[in-house]
């Protein structure tokens, strides 16, 4: 039989366990499947009739803090923090990027011509800089809020004559969940890299073996 005092002290276990699981922030490790960038598996992708091969080399990685994604910070205080691809943003945006172009059906390599000092075998070298790569999360009462942040300086180089497009792209997303999991957070950076890269694709043409800007588009 329940006594008021014996509720009390139920009532209490509870903030404790509470207040102990919301302290714990060691540090986790997300690491991003590539392959969510799919939103219609079951889909054909369009099949492109041109023979353009596109090779992309290494991203860089320019954020002031490259040893760290994001973090959350818990109810009752105490903060996880995140990072991807074992820390590896670079091979991480890399994988995303041919990963996208290989579900448009294109003719895509990694590079590896630029670390052996040789030209690129490809119509197309296509590189990216990471400037702005955020993932965090605040937890509240019975909800986790996240925000994902996302900046890319892209560059696209013409084999045959050394043109080149240059492009800064950002994209950003947020999404509420009442249970949070580290996998809440790669879906929503899946879903903001693929929103990057449809900017890219959109804003970029190709002719004649390149890619072009499309009229009216800045880079």
């Amino acid at each position: 039989m329940y006594t008021p005092s014996t509720n009390v002290r139920l009532f209490w276990c509870l903030v404790v366990t509470l207040i102990l699981s919301g302290c714990q922030g060691n540090g986790n490790t997300v690491n991003f499947d590539p392959r969510a960038l799919l939103v219609h598996p079951t889909r054909a992708a369009t099949v492109h009739d041109d023979d353009l091969t596109i090779v992309v080399e290494p991203f860089q990685d320019a954020r002031p803090q490259q040893h760290r994604l994001g973090s959350r910070t818990h109810l009752w205080g105490g903060v996880t923090h995140f990072n991807a691809w074992n820390g590896n943003i670079t091979e991480g945006m890399t994988n995303l990027a041919i990963e996208y172009l290989k579900q448009r059906q294109r003719q895509v390599s990694r590079g590896i011509a630029a670390q052996k000092g040789e030209a690129p075998s490809g119509d197309i070298t296509l590189t990216g800089t990471v400037l702005t790569l955020d993932a965090n999360a605040k937890s509240g009462f019975g909800f986790t809020n996240i925000a994902v942040d996302m900046k890319v300086r892209f560059e696209a180089k013409k084999k045959v004559d050394g043109s080149t497009v240059r492009m800064v792209l950002g994209a950003k997303g947020s999404d509420t969940v009442a249970v949070f999991d580290p996998k809440d957070v790669e879906r929503l950076i899946n879903l903001v890299a693929k929103d990057l890269y449809q900017q890219l694709f959109q804003d970029l043409r190709l002719k004649n073996k390149a890619f072009q800007l499309q009229p009216g588009v800045r880079p």
